[in-house]
Formats: structure tokens, sequence, C-alpha cells
């Protein structure tokens, strides 16, 4: 519980930042979906090369098969597995403490991507609506990640601009601050996980 009300008080102490990427994440999210109802193709083309990665024989692969099964359980937690290693560590935090801010662009990429594929227009319209809750919740997942990548970038590249003497002091209170985020992230990306599996395993076949 000291994990997560560290991640809440670094979000309060850097609150503009953490409603300017809340708005601009769920903001091009509403305009991605609504450019993809306005293109269909884009929708259309876009979930077909989603099908066709599902289906191999890796990691996505195994959780497509967990979906198929109907095992909420392993659906879940392979879920959160690749949602957290691939999803935000391995494309969003690691990659940023290289480059920084890279994360924030690909989140940026993501939520585009999202929009378009996700979006509730056509005849899935219906199926896609109770996806809505998940994009909401694993969302909110990756705005934390993408603010803790914003915050280490600017205290690394600006350290001044944060009270820190240099940039080598700034690059390490941003990992502080990253792994001080990163508690809130995961029990994100647990419950969005959860709700997930449950959505896709019971709700979405009541409306097929």
């Amino acid at each position: 519980m000291r994990l997560i009300r560290g991640g809440f008080a670094t979000i309060r102490e850097h609150l503009r930042a953490y409603v300017v990427i809340n708005v601009v994440f769920y903001g091009l999210l509403i305009v991605a979906m609504g450019v993809a109802a306005v293109f269909p193709q884009l929708h259309e083309s876009l979930w077909g090369l989603a099908e066709g990665e599902s289906g191999g024989p890796g990691i996505l692969g195994a959780v497509d098969r967990a979906y198929q099964d109907g095992d909420v359980l392993v659906a879940a937690a392979l879920t959160f597995v690749v949602n957290l290693t691939i999803g935000a560590l391995l494309t969003v935090t690691l990659p940023s403490f290289v480059i920084p801010f890279f994360g924030v662009g690909f989140v940026i990429y993501r939520v585009v991507q999202w929009g378009i594929l996700f979006t509730p227009a056509g005849p899935e319209a219906g199926v896609l609506i109770p996806h809505m809750l998940t994009l909401v919740i694993e969302g909110q997942a990756y705005v934390v990640a993408a603010l803790a990548v914003w915050l280490h970038g600017r205290m690394f590249l600006m350290p001044r601009r944060s009270g820190l003497p240099s940039r080598w002091v700034g690059y390490a209170a941003g990992l502080g601050a990253t792994v001080r985020l990163y508690p809130l992230v995961v029990v994100l990306l647990v419950v969005g996980a959860v709700y997930e599996a449950i959505e896709v395993i019971y709700f979405i076949p009541l409306l097929t």
C-alpha cells in the first residue's frame, strides 16, 4: 500500500503534466476512432493484421489460445505479462532510459492504433463497446508510464527546472520517479487484464 501511495504522491506533485498526458491520450483515442469510422478500410486492414499476429506460435499465440479455450485465469495472466513486458517496459520505459521521451511518442502511436482498431462502428460495434472499459483501464496504465517517461526525460535534460544540480542527478531522480509510479502501472494492468479476460470470454459471446 505504501508503494501505491508513493505513485499517487508523484502524480499529485506533477498533476499538470499528468492531466495534459491524459487529455492528449484520450483525445487522440477519440479522434482516431472518428477517423476510422469515416474511413472503415483503415479499421478493416489493421484488424486483419492484428488477427494474423495473434495466431502465431509465440506469446501472442498463447494468449489467443487461452482466450479461445475460455480459461479466464490463464488469459488474464498472459495478458498482464504481455502488457507489462511488451506494452510498458520494453516499448515505453526501457528505451526512454537511452532515448529520452521515446516512450511518450510510442504511447501516442499506440493510442492512435487503438482508436483505429477498436472503433465501435460497423457490424461489430456492439461487440467492441464492452472493450471501451478495457481501453480506459489499460490506457490509464500507459498514461502513468508515459508520465514516468516525461518526468525522467525532463529531469535528465532540464535538471535546473526541477531544482536539480546536474543532468546525472536528474537522471537518477527520474529513475526514482519511475520506480514510484510503476506500482500504479502494475495494479492498473492487473485490473485491466482481469476485466479483459472476463469481457472477451463471457461478455462478447453474448453480443455475437
